[in-house]
């Protein structure tokens, strides 16, 4: 598919359309987000240590252990933590803000991320950065690099089969 200025102007005002529906703000709706992730991640394993092979002629022990492994740790520590991370922070905010000593943070998301992965690390650097953006609430577009095409081919399956295109 040749992708134009059109339908990139569309995906993303679609993308920003979703995001105004507000469920991505939902800390349970991210984390269920993320553990599809992390559970399409390892189910599409081997298309993807095929296609880091084609693309890079990276081992599968050198696929898992530079890509494919980190992703699933960071989704699990970013699961473990999210929680936590979104929560409402209080600072002190000092005497100049007085009668307010106090202020309180709340952590809300942009809106949609544009991921651009490089062709070095095509998927610990394009499904990393969608973790994280998941994790802050925002959702993404991503632009892969034309020189890992086998990798952008694994990539666009595993997410199109994982997350509706909304």
């Amino acid at each position: 598919m040749i992708y134009t200025k059109e339908i990139i102007n569309s995906i993303v005002q679609d993308q920003r359309k979703y995001f105004r529906t507000g469920e991505t703000l939902d800390v349970n709706f991210r984390i269920t987000q993320l553990k599809k992730l992390k559970q399409a991640v390892i189910e599409q394993k081997q298309m993807l240590l095929d296609a880091l092979y084609e693309d890079l002629g990276k081992s599968p022990t050198e696929a898992y252990l530079c890509d494919i492994g980190p992703v699933i740790a960071e989704i699990n520590e970013t699961v473990k933590g999210l929680k936590k991370w979104a929560r409402p922070e209080k600072h002190y905010s000092g005497l100049i803000c007085f009668p307010s000593m106090t202020t309180t943070v709340y952590k809300m998301p942009y809106g949609v991320s544009l991921i651009i992965s490089p062709f070095n690390f095509p998927v610990l650097l394009t499904l990393g950065v969608l973790a994280a953006s998941i994790a802050g609430g925002n959702t993404a577009v991503i632009k892969t690099s034309s020189k890992s095409a086998a990798c952008t081919k694994a990539l666009q399956k595993l997410i199109s089969d994982t997350f509706p295109e909304k």
